[in-house]
């Protein structure tokens, strides 16, 4: 039973690792674009995040604020902005949890 924990518990971990790099709270889905062009702009209270998919095709997402401040983390080599964009959400549960509602 131990083995099949394994992919979830290394995916919690890795993800807390990445939230603990940029000290931030881990409430949204982390999507590595390592090697797309980005940039950040604003436009009156929006900010957007646009970035360039290896088509070229631009996207644009909204970057969400925090008390009024847009979710923006820098380090010293990354930068990771915290926007709205389309979602899927893949929700993991234990199989010896499931309850049926009727």
């Amino acid at each position: 039973m131990a083995k099949e924990k394994g992919p979830v518990a290394d995916f919690v971990q890795t993800r807390k690792r990445i939230n603990d790099y940029f000290g931030c709270e881990g409430d949204f889905f982390i999507h590595p674009l390592l090697d797309f062009e980005w940039a950040v702009r604003e436009d009156e209270d929006f900010t957007f995040l646009c970035y360039w998919t290896t088509e070229g095709k631009k996207v644009d997402a909204v970057v969400v604020k925090k008390s009024g401040t847009p979710m923006i983390y820098k380090t010293k080599d990354y930068t990771m902005v915290v926007a709205i964009d389309c979602v899927k959400i893949g929700f993991i549960f234990r199989n010896g949890k499931n309850q049926t509602q009727q």
